[in-house]
C-alpha cells in the first residue's frame, strides 16, 4: 500500500492495540500517536519498510508500548512520556539520519533488546532526550539532549540498550535497503522476505515477555516481527 501514515492510534485513549501489520511505501509515519491520552497503545509484531519515519509522536502524547516490530526506517520518536520499547529491529535507510533518537518527558521512558543498523557516515548514531538522570517525572524542567556516534557509548551513558546489538540487512532472507535513488519506486510485499536467517545477530536475541512471546523456538525470543521456525501470519483479507 501507498499512504501518508501506515496506522493513527489519534486522540485514543486506552488498551490500543495495533498487531501484525505491514506497511509499505508510507509517504509520512509508520505508526502514529497524535495525540495519545494516557495509554498504553500497543504496537506489536508490525512491519514497516520504505517509511520516511517510525514512529510518530505529535502533541505530548504518554504511554505507548513498542514490542517485536521491524522496522527499515529510522525512529526519532518524542516529544512523549512513558514509552518503551523491546525486541524491535531498526535498520537505518536514511543517511545521515541518527537510527534511533528519543525525546521524552519522564525518566522511565526505556529500551533495550533491540537490534540496531546505523545508517553509515551518521554523525550521531544515537541520541537520548530526557530529565536529568535520577528524575522520573519532569513535564516543565529542562531535559539534557545527549548524542552518541556507536551503540556502546549510547549503552554505557543513558543505561539504555546494554543487551541491544547491532545487525544488518543480512538478518533477513531477502530485505535490502530501499533505493534512495528511486523515491518514487514502489515495493510489492512479495518480493520482500522478512523472515530471520538462522543464526543471525537477531536470532535468540530478545527478551521474554509473557503473554507477547510465550511462542519462542529457541533459547530465547528473536528479534523482530517475525520468530524463526513459526508460521507466517497472515497479512491481508482472511479467507
Amino acid at each position: 500500500m501507498s499512504i501518508i501514515d501506515c496506522i493513527e492510534a489519534d486522540g485514543a485513549m486506552h488498551n490500543i492495540r495495533v498487531l501484525r501489520n505491514v506497511c509499505l511505501n508510507a509517504a509520512g509515519n509508520g505508526f502514529s500517536t497524535q495525540t495519545l491520552y494516557g495509554g498504553p497503545a500497543y504496537f506489536i509484531r508490525n512491519i514497516a519498510y520504505n517509511v520516511p519515519n517510525i514512529p510518530k509522536h505529535h502533541a505530548n502524547p504518554s504511554g505507548e508500548i513498542y514490542y517485536h516490530n521491524t522496522f527499515v526506517s529510522e525512529s526519532a520518536a518524542g516529544p512523549s512520556s512513558n514509552y518503551y520499547f523491546r525486541n524491535n529491529l531498526f535498520l537505518g535507510s536514511h543517511p545521515p539520519k541518527p537510527v534511533f533518537s528519543v525525546d521524552t518527558f519522564a525518566g522511565y521512558t526505556s529500551s533495550d533488546f533491540n537490534g540496531f543498523r546505523p545508517n553509515p557516515g551518521a554523525a550521531d548514531s544515537f541520541v537520548w532526550i530526557a530529565p536529568a538522570a535520577g528524575t522520573l517525572v519532569d513535564y516543565m524542567g529542562p531535559r539534557q539532549t545527549r548524542r552518541f556516534g556507536t551503540l556502546a557509548e549510547y549503552g554505557q551513558a543513558t543505561g539504555q540498550y546494554r543487551h541491544s546489538v547491532l545487525v544488518d540487512y543480512d538478518v533477513f532472507v531477502a530485505v535490502a535497503q530501499p533505493d534512495l535513488n528511486d523515491i518514487t519506486r514502489i515495493y510489492m510485499f512479495e518480493s520482500l522476505d522478512f523472515r530471520l536467517r538462522p543464526k543471525s545477530k537477531a536470532v535468540d536475541a530478545g527478551r521474554i515477555l509473557p503473554n507477547i512471546n510465550d511462542d519462542f523456538t529457541g533459547k530465547s525470543p528473536d528479534l523482530g516481527a517475525l520468530e524463526y521456525g513459526r508460521p507466517l501470519p497472515v497479512y491481508g483479507p482472511r479467507p
